[in-house]
């Protein structure tokens, strides 16, 4: 019994609440996936952003989120750090970059990283797939409500 609970609760914090996390907004924290590696060693494709609204200014050398507008779709996020302040916004540059982007709006910026996860972003991309939907989610829930009716069977 206490080795179903264990699992559960390690479950929860490891798996599901990243999970959780970079679906919905918790308040004024996005926590975001990475997909890229323009910014290694810093951040990889396998971390999770923590990013908060900014009250000040990014300063050079803070690491932002912003929406990235192409031609071809209505915007991406992209988290690079700021190189330059300007009087239109910020030129910013993934740290695995040769040449900086464009300048960035200040009403494009989403916030500035304060913290990331490591490796936990590689689970959330695998629970995205359909296969790791259901090795991540649905098997382990038919595991725990199969537990959870043998337990209520007992008591009846």
């Amino acid at each position: 019994m206490r080795t179903i609970d264990t699992f559960v609760r390690v479950f929860i914090l490891l798996i599901i609440l990243p999970i959780f996390a970079t679906s919905v907004p918790i308040g004024p924290l996005h926590f975001m996936t990475v997909s890229g590696n323009s910014m290694e060693p810093a951040i990889t494709a396998n971390d999770i952003v923590v990013v908060v609204p900014s009250i000040t200014q990014p300063a050079v050398g803070d690491i932002i989120t912003y929406r990235h507008h192409f031609q071809s779709d209505e915007g991406s996020t992209i988290t690079h750090r700021v190189v330059r302040v300007v009087k239109e916004g910020y030129i910013t540059k993934g740290d695995a970059n040769e040449v900086p982007d464009g300048v960035v709006a200040p009403e494009d910026v989403i916030g500035i990283m304060v913290f990331k996860i490591p490796f936990i972003g590689a689970l959330v991309h695998f629970a995205r797939t359909p296969i790791g939907y259901l090795t991540i989610v649905i098997f382990p829930s038919i595991i725990l409500i199969i537990h959870e009716i043998r337990v209520i069977a007992r008591l009846l």
